[in-house]
């Protein structure tokens, strides 16, 4: 007749037992994420095993070594530091001075560290202004460049790379052109030597090349002629070299090679025609029972081995 009051208390013992589970669950979680920080040398599950009923214990085990261990790291971040910042006390000194206090030391000492690195990464630009002002000398000095750009160093450091490569850029064509112009010297012999004549041009180096190009052009067309009168001198080709060369206007190393080889092959027959009348020298003188006409049709390519 009091089942309600029976449930009301099951009811409650269900709650409890439900707060007491989700609780003891929370800290096992705890206990885990615990135990992975500090390595304590036995896996959470031992652990949770070994203390069931007793995690609040091992909780508190765990966070003091958790504690201690980021006390040992916070010591050792702020060493580094120390080293890296020089601040003007030791590491000893200043965690004694900031017993409790570790991070907000760790804090200061890294806005140190980057307002060193700031400066010294300033210092790096501006030596690296200085050496390009020393480069491309745009007409200040590296002082006064220094001085309107401040705070915009990576922007003056650009503008005067951009300056250094297009003044290289400038040389080096420069340069090409002058050794294009020794060479056309070499081969025109205006009356100047290469050096008078750059120095005459500097800046016009352009103008100078067309007209020794001109020059080289022009010479190069005489000796061609006179190649060709010679050769035509040599092969008689049926034509004389005025006509030839009126013919072969603007074709003359078509004709130089035509008539080269018009050259070679009058000479193997001229040469052909002296060994076949050493053949007929030898056969009169030798008499070997076959007439020079039959030996020669039968030797005709291998003149040599029949004399």
């Amino acid at each position: 007749g009091k089942e309600d009051e029976l449930i009301k208390n099951l009811t409650k013992m269900k709650s409890k037992q439900n707060l007491q589970s989700s609780a003891k669950a929370s800290k096992q979680a705890s206990i885990r994420s615990l135990v992975d920080e500090t390595n304590p040398g036995k896996s959470a599950e031992e652990l949770i095993s070994a203390y069931d009923g007793k995690e609040d214990e091992l909780i508190k085990n765990l966070s003091k070594m958790k504690a201690k261990k980021e006390k040992k790291e916070k010591r050792a971040s702020i060493t580094s530091l120390v080293n890296e910042t020089n601040p003007g006390k030791s590491a000893e000194e200043l965690m004694n001075m900031y017993e409790g206090k570790e991070d907000e030391l760790i804090k200061n000492l890294t806005k140190m560290k980057s307002k060193n690195l700031e400066t010294s990464a300033k210092t790096s630009k501006q030596e690296s202004i200085k050496s390009l002002v020393d480069e491309t000398n745009p007409g200040k000095s590296a002082e006064e460049l220094l001085t309107m750009y401040d705070g915009k160093e990576d922007e003056l450091i650009k503008n005067l790379t951009k300056m250094k490569s297009k003044q290289n850029l400038q040389s080096s064509a420069k340069a090409s052109k002058q050794a294009s112009i020794r060479s056309l010297v070499d081969e025109t012999n205006p009356g100047k030597s290469a050096e008078e004549l750059i120095s005459a041009y500097d800046g016009k180096e352009d103008e100078l090349i067309k007209n020794l190009s001109k020059m080289k052009a022009k010479k190069e067309k005489k000796e061609k002629r006179a190649s060709i009168t010679s050769l035509v001198n040599e092969t008689n080709p049926g034509k004389s070299a005025e006509e030839l060369m009126n013919m072969y206007e603007g074709k003359e190393d078509e004709l130089i090679k035509n008539l080269t080889k018009m050259k070679s092959k009058n000479l193997e027959t001229s040469a052909k025609t002296s060994k076949q009348e050493s053949i007929k020298s030898l056969v009169d003188e030798t008499n070997p029972g076959k007439s020079a006409e039959e030996l020669l049709t039968m030797y005709d390519g291998k003149e040599d081995e029949l004399i």
